[in-house]
């Protein structure tokens, strides 16, 4: 009987951690699923503290007299119990985060989406990128001519600010979806390289 308490038990306690780092990820989605860096960034730390209530509870509970049971029994019958109660409440915190997540990405997707066809609309697509106050090293004349280069494709390059908001940068992805193509459509295959080479090329003149 012993036996099999005790492989309930691990199996609880395996199941409570595979939860646990699995919270963060859910919690934090849209990330990329990358097991080790979960591992690393969940705060495992805290989870022995939570076995450690969980078994002082169950500790508590076992020692009181019912079902003429002896305490160890009593003990490896309660602690996966209440293990099992964490679990449950693990799994909510998991849900409430992915799905308040899933649908702030989703009001982001629809906002990209009526700006793209607006962006197309106009002709002039907005490439986002983020970063922090930059000196530019080009002299004025240089980048109003880089500008101008800019324009001609279509585009305009605008920072978002040093913060990286990984929903929002998640729900860029629509925007590109749309509008990739019609740069494409727009400006003919390849147009990025020889856009970066007609700026190269301005930039060498510049110097000279």
């Amino acid at each position: 009987m012993y036996k099999k308490l005790l492989i309930i038990n691990l199996a609880v306690i395996l199941l409570v951690t595979a939860v646990y780092i699995a919270c963060f990820y859910f919690m934090n989605y849209p990330m990329q699923f990358n097991l080790w860096y979960m591992i690393k960034e969940c705060q495992l730390q805290y989870l022995p503290a939570i076995f450690a209530v969980t078994a002082l509870a169950s500790y508590l509970v076992s020692s009181l007299d019912f079902k003429k049971l002896n305490f160890k029994s009593k003990f490896l019958s309660v602690f996966p119990l209440l293990n099992t109660l964490a679990l449950a409440f693990f799994v909510y915190i998991a849900a409430d985060g992915f799905i308040k997540n899933k649908i702030e990405l989703r009001k982001l997707e629809d906002y990209y989406t009526k700006e793209a066809e607006k962006d197309i609309r106009k002709g002039q697509i907005v490439i986002r990128y983020a970063g922090g106050l930059s000196l530019s090293i080009n002299d004025e004349k240089t980048n109003k001519k880089i500008d101008s280069i800019y324009k001609r494709y279509g585009i305009v390059y605008k920072n978002t600010g040093c913060i990286i908001d990984r929903i929002d940068r998640e729900a860029q992805e629509k925007y590109s979806e749309l509008t990739h193509p019609y740069l494409d459509r727009r400006n003919g295959k390849g147009w990025e390289g020889r856009m970066e080479k007609e700026i190269h090329d301005l930039k060498k003149i510049s110097k000279k």
